[in-house]
C-alpha cells in the first residue's frame, strides 16, 4: 500500500554501501523501522532528508506483514539543522527524541502525542528565547496525554490547596511525589517513606504556567534559565518512573556541563 504520513526521525543507520534504515515516529503508523534505499548517495532524492530530528512528510510502501517498511518520497517540514548551529537546540531534540523513544512502543499509533511532538519540533527549529521550557511544555502535555499526571492543584497526602499555602509564606519547598503521582507540602510526607523528589516553588510556579499556556507565548515569559533546566529534569525522572525505563543521565550531564562552559565563556568574553 501506497501512503503518506508525517514522521520525525528518532534514528538513523547506515546499512550496506549507500542506504539507511531509520526509526520513525509517525502519525498514522506510531514508531516503525523504514529502509532508504540509496539514500546516502548524494545524487538520490533522499539525500540529507533522513536526518535524527527532522521533521518529514514521506511516502511508504507500507505492507502489514513486513518489519521494515520502504520509503519511496519525503520532504522536509522542518530540521533542527536549519538554523544556525546550537548545543542548546541539540540538547533539547536529544532529550524528546530520548523520551519518545522510550515511551512509545512499535506501531502504537498516538495521533494527539504526534501532534504535540511536532507541534514542539517547529518550535524549536525556530528561533526560540527559552528551549528548555519548550521541552518542559512538552513533558508536561506527555505525562497528561499518558494517564500519569501528577495533581498539582492539592497536596496529595492532605488535600490542602497549595497555591493559599504559599500565598501564607510559610512554605519554601514542595515534594512531587511518584506514586500516587502528586505534589504535597513539606512535613505530609518524608521523601525517604514515599519516593519522590524535591520541587523548588519557583520551578512548582512555572509548571503550573506550562501547564496552561499557548507554546507560541512561552517566550513572552522571563522564565530564569536555571529554574527551566530544573523542570526538564525533575519531569523527566518523573516520567521515566512511570513508564519504566531510564533516562540517560550521564549523556544529560554531559550536555549540561557543555552548556555550563559555554556559559561562562560568552559571560568572561
Amino acid at each position: 500500500m501506497l501512503t503518506k504520513t508525517r514522521s520525525v526521525v528518532l534514528k538513523e543507520i547506515k546499512f550496506r554501501d549507500q542506504s539507511k534504515i531509520c526509526s520513525l515516529y509517525t502519525r498514522d503508523f506510531g514508531r516503525i523501522s523504514a529502509i532508504l534505499k540509496g539514500a546516502r548517495n548524494p545524487k538520490s532524492r533522499l539525500s540529507g532528508l533522513f536526518s535524527t530530528g527532522n521533521l518529514l512528510e514521506v511516502v511508504l510502501y507500507k505492507k502489514s506483514n513486513r518489519d521494515i517498511q520502504l520509503v519511496s518520497e519525503a520532504r522536509i517540514i522542518h530540521s533542527p539543522m536549519a538554523a544556525e548551529p546550537s548545543i542548546e537546540r541539540f540538547s533539547a531534540v536529544y532529550r524528546l527524541i530520548e523520551t519518545v523513544k522510550n515511551i512509545t512502543g512499535n506501531e502504537e499509533k498516538n495521533v494527539r502525542l504526534f501532534d504535540i511532538f511536532a507541534l514542539t519540533l517547529e518550535k524549536i527549529c525556530r528561533p526560540c528565547r527559552n528551549i528548555d521550557a519548550v521541552v518542559a511544555w512538552f513533558i508536561v502535555r506527555l505525562i497528561s496525554d499518558m494517564g500519569f499526571e501528577p495533581s498539582i492543584e492539592h497536596c496529595v497526602a492532605t488535600g490542602r490547596a497549595i497555591m493559599p499555602a504559599l500565598h501564607e509564606g510559610s512554605v519554601s519547598n514542595l515534594y512531587l511525589i511518584y506514586d500516587p503521582g502528586g505534589v504535597a507540602l513539606p512535613r505530609t510526607t518524608a521523601p525517604a517513606e514515599q519516593a519522590g523528589q524535591h520541587l523548588p516553588v519557583p520551578v512548582y510556579l512555572l509548571m503550573r504556567t506550562l501547564a496552561d499556556i499557548d507554546i507560541r507565548l512561552i517566550d513572552n515569559l522571563d522564565i530564569p534559565a536555571e529554574e527551566s533546566r530544573q523542570l526538564c529534569d525533575i519531569l523527566q525522572n518523573y516520567c521515566s518512573m512511570h513508564s519504566g525505563y531510564q533516562t540517560s543521565g550521564k549523556n544529560r550531564r554531559i550536555i549540561s556541563q557543555i552548556l555550563s562552559d559555554q556559559n561562562k565563556k560568552i559571560s568572561d568574553m
